[in-house]
């Protein structure tokens, strides 16, 4: 097993991993063509844990519960990067905008230019 850079612990979980797939794999075949079991569900297999999974998302905002934590995570996720990259930008242009206009900047090494 030193051929592929895996430990031994490492090689029986992967190979656990590859029979549980094969395992469910066979079994989910089984169900699917099974003619009599799954003709109730228009020929698909049911799964209850992607069916509570697709509800939740259905009704998710339903049982929202705004929290300080809630709050917080949605100032870093959304508005923090927000306004901190539009900080950036204006600094940018401000800074551009007063080269071209002290003289600093010629035109022929602006990066945008109509000739």
């Amino acid at each position: 097993m030193s051929d592929y850079a895996f430990s031994e612990i490492e090689c029986k979980i992967i190979k656990a991993q590859i029979e549980r797939r094969a395992k469910y794999r066979q079994e989910y075949l089984k169900m699917r063509t099974d003619p009599c079991k799954h003709s109730q569900e228009a020929g698909h297999v049911f799964d209850p844990a992607l069916q509570r999974f697709l509800s939740y998302k259905a009704c998710q905002t339903e049982y929202f519960v705004p929290t300080p934590a809630n709050a917080v995570r949605a100032i870093f996720t959304v508005v923090l990067p927000m306004l901190s990259y539009g900080y950036l930008i204006y600094t940018q242009r401000s800074k551009k905008e007063n080269q071209i206009r002290t003289g600093e900047l010629r035109y022929r090494d602006r990066m945008f230019k109509l000739v």
